[in-house]
């Protein structure tokens, strides 16, 4: 009776434990299988590229670097104005070669239409002044992030490198484009101050009005602007292999000047149509009638090869990188 009532008492208050443990378990599993994932939100990628690229773009352009870089280039057409008014005293020629092929040859017109100012001003900073600011902008987009110590923040998701990557050579053609519009703004401001506006005389000697000549000049500043894009892309590559921005925006600017050097040696006539700085001063091509443009096709094709070249080994070169800073 006893050993009954012992299995009685055993039988309701045993089982009950088990049933009570095992409730909530099967109550929790199928909330854990229920709860779906959430789906990303489309365009939340494009948006933060684009919210990344505002950044990058406030950002250069608030430095006081980029600031005295553009208050330099301003200035270039300043002094080049000043000097032909001194020079002709408002009229006559400033001399200029008679072929009408570059810079020199626009001098000669300033007097003439102060338009050619324009032309000239940006014949004048292709060479040295623009490719040099736009060296020390694109060497120190990847480095000065690195020496700053702020390269790893930006890394993070949703950022990425390849988009990171993107977004610091957008904002340095961006700049390129600014810094191409300051000189020839600025040169046209001077230009009207100082000389007469109006029609003008292309290379080949026939007539364009003022319009016209204002369009071309627009169109001159987007190929110089253009011309650019080897040198950033160069810069860019130089900027991924060190973390040192100083030393990025140095070997740019030097193997700048070693290029143009390089152009000018007569012995080293079979590397000169590969480098990035030959065929330059081909917008010049633009001022004639009708339009040469076979030296400014290879001038794009060629910024187009270094672009494609460089900024591949850029990216491969900041996709792999250990990012320690």
């Amino acid at each position: 009776m006893s050993r009954a009532e012992g299995t009685g008492q055993a039988g309701p208050t045993a089982p009950p434990a088990p049933a009570e443990a095992a409730a909530p378990a099967e109550a929790a599993a199928p909330a854990d299988v229920a709860v779906p994932a959430v789906p990303p939100v489309r365009g939340a990628g494009r948006l933060w590229t684009l919210g990344l690229l505002r950044s990058e773009l406030g950002t250069t352009l608030r430095r006081w670097r980029t600031v005295a870089l553009l208050g330099v280039l301003a200035a270039v057409p300043v002094l080049v104005g000043i000097a032909v008014r001194i020079e002709t005293g408002g009229g006559g020629s400033a001399g200029g070669g008679p072929d009408g092929g570059g810079g020199p040859a626009f001098i000669a017109q300033i007097t003439n239409n102060g338009l050619f100012l324009v032309f000239t001003a940006l014949a004048a900073t292709l060479p040295f002044f623009l490719p040099m600011a736009v060296g020390v902008v694109a060497g120190d987009a990847i480095a000065g992030e690195a020496s700053a110590g702020t390269l790893r923040y930006l890394l993070v998701a949703p950022a990425g490198r390849t988009r990171l990557l993107f977004t610091k050579y957008v904002t340095t053609m961006a700049f390129c484009v600014l810094a191409t519009l300051v000189v020839a703004g600025s040169a046209l401001i001077v230009g009207a101050l100082l000389f007469p506006l109006g029609d003008l005389t292309t290379i080949s000697g026939t007539r364009i009005t003022f319009a016209e000549g204002l369009w071309r000049a627009l169109l001159i500043a987007l190929v110089v602007a253009a011309s650019l894009t080897g040198v950033a892309a160069l810069g860019l590559f130089i900027s991924t292999l060190t973390t040192s921005g100083i030393a990025a925006m140095a070997t740019t600017v030097g193997l700048l000047i070693t290029v143009q050097i390089v152009d000018q040696i007569p012995q080293l006539h079979a590397v000169q149509p590969y480098l990035f700085s030959h065929y330059w001063l081909s917008f010049a091509d633009l001022m004639r009638e009708p339009v040469y443009w076979d030296d400014l096709v290879k001038n794009l094709g060629l910024q187009g090869l270094y672009l494609a070249v460089f900024g591949s080994a850029a990216w491969a070169r900041f996709t792999t990188k250990d990012i320690t800073t």
